[in-house]
């Protein structure tokens, strides 16, 4: 873990740094009055904390955010109680002959420290922009809080510090801050791009194509096989969050025990050299279905029922496997191009899956404050806590999918994000034709069962709904119609070109994964 190297050497640097100036005093004979004792009583002790932090770091390896955390403090904190006392100490016990040298002196003697401390967090700890800003700024107000408190108690340093001492401690503060938050944004920006040129494991990571509140993914390649895959990895801000570690492994284990075709494939998984957890699946040529409808509008009701009846084989062999997608939504759906057949559909993200069980042990792993699921699309049972998620809630769920997919809307609309779930278990839906009229009323009740608000009224189970779909008085998609539905958006889809690496213009459109990747 990156946290962890960069403390091993912050601690180590400090706990030198104050142990060279501990020798210095005794070589310098500096240490004479009952002051300058304790003041290597303290010294020799904050070495030694420093020291302890860094021998523990480095003999008893610890990747508890929390617990680094805790030595991040105690590395950070020791110097600065330190640098507290020793500057006020110092005046308080001053010779009154030479005090007016001292206080000259005080705003200099006592940014200094500070600066180095400031410069040793930002360029050494790893951190959010915001943490950043937030750290250093403690570091800033301290020694200027210190000082005024000081100068209310010493004269000679109140004088110092209104003659214009003070207003050369904030300045040269500042640029200690500034310039430490922007080397920690830069070194963390540099850091980014080495990670994104280099390999991870053995693929070689071509482009950043997708990112959300969880991960980030990327177009790769495999180094021997020379195939395009996609490499999915727990974002940086993101790898000491417990709950996201154990959703990203539950998605890996949930989605590599499935086999079926219309079911994302995974290839690998492991951990690169800095900790984080990644996998690599496949990668998927062509657009998620709320994309398609965003760009083209409603989709035909044969190619729906097309790609619908490819979902439903792909949710039978997750529900015959005690696994509930939990998340299933249009952008979670993926009209992809394989082996020469287009639209065939890929049910992706099982971030979300929860294993059913008799016991009270599951995987049920929930965004921070939030609802599981996505608003537009989660079943009554979800919204109001009744009884457990199970296939009924993915039929209601892939229900409001194929609503959205034949008219263009959800089935409810609001303001906000609880209003719309609250509609999900209160209000009645509206019927497709009244904002599709081309909807066959064979379709619209096939629909409308799928989202009734009582588990016991839809669908058992995801054959049941297949063998629904597969009795309606529909045209057949066909290959053909596929196929030409892509050729004549090609001017809106680009593909990668077959003699060419992968291109940016293909990037640009073409989405591996939904946004809550």
């Amino acid at each position: 873990m990156l946290l962890l190297r960069r403390l091993r050497m912050a601690s180590l640097l400090l706990g030198l740094g104050a142990t060279a100036f501990l020798l210095r005093g005794f070589w310098l004979g500096e240490y004479k009055s009952p002051l300058d004792s304790e003041m290597m009583l303290l010294d020799g002790i904050l070495a030694g904390i420093l020291f302890s932090v860094s021998a523990f770091l480095w003999w008893k390896p610890c990747e508890c955010k929390y617990r680094l955390r805790l030595c991040e403090a105690i590395t950070f904190g020791a110097p600065a109680a330190f640098f507290i006392f020793w500057h006020f100490s110092e005046l308080c016990a001053c010779d009154p002959v030479l005090l007016g040298k001292v206080a000259f002196e005080f705003p200099l003697r006592t940014a200094f420290p500070w600066v180095i401390l400031i410069f040793t967090y930002g360029i050494f700890i790893p951190n959010s922009l915001k943490g950043v800003i937030s750290v250093v700024s403690l570091m800033v107000i301290s020694p200027i809080v210190g000082a005024v408190i000081t100068g209310g108690q010493v004269p000679q340093v109140s004088e110092v510090l209104y003659s214009g001492g003070l207003s050369e401690m904030v300045i040269l503060l500042l640029i200690a801050a500034s310039t430490a938050v922007y080397g920690s944004h830069r070194v963390d920006s540099l850091r980014r791009e080495a990670f994104d040129a280099k390999s991870v494991g053995m693929y070689t990571l071509r482009k950043q194509i997708g990112s959300g509140g969880m991960g980030e993914v990327y177009l790769a390649e495999h180094r021997l096989l020379k195939r395009p895959c996609a490499i999915k990895l727990i974002r940086r801000d993101k790898v000491d969050d417990e709950n996201v570690l154990l959703r990203f492994e539950s998605e890996v284990q949930a989605t590599a025990g499935l086999t079926h075709p219309n079911t994302i494939e995974i290839y690998d998984y492991g951990h690169t050299e800095e900790g984080t957890f990644y996998y690599v699946m496949e990668f998927l040529p062509g657009l998620n279905l709320q994309e398609i409808v965003e760009r083209f509008g409603p989709l035909p009701q044969e190619r729906v029922v097309y790609l619908l009846r490819q979902v439903c084989s792909a949710l039978a062999e997750a529900h015959h496997k005690g696994l509930i997608h939990r998340d299933i939504k249009p952008g979670n759906i993926f009209s992809a191009e394989r082996g020469g057949l287009f639209d065939v559909a890929k049910l992706l993200d099982f971030g979300l899956v929860k294993y059913q069980s008799n016991d009270s042990v599951s995987l049920e792993l929930t965004m921070e404050g939030a609802v599981v699921g996505s608003p537009l699309y989660t079943s009554p049972e979800v919204v109001t806590g009744d009884g457990k998620p199970g296939p009924c809630s993915d039929i209601y769920s892939l229900g409001a999918s194929a609503y959205y997919l034949l008219t263009g809307k959800p089935v409810f609309e609001g303001d906000n994000a609880l209003k719309v779930m609250f509609a999900h278990a209160s209000q009645t839906v509206k019927p497709l034709t009244e904002h599709n009229p081309d909807v066959l009323p064979e379709l619209e009740a096939v629909i409308l069962k799928c989202l009734q608000k009582k588990p016991a009224d839809r669908y058992q189970n995801s054959e049941e709904l297949l063998e629904a779909l597969e009795e309606l008085p529909v045209q057949c998609w066909s290959q053909k119609k596929a196929a030409q539905w892509w050729s004549e958006a090609d001017h809106l889809v680009q593909h990668v070109p077959e003699d060419a690496e992968f291109s940016s213009d293909y990037l640009k459109a073409t989405t591996v994964l939904p946004v809550n990747a």
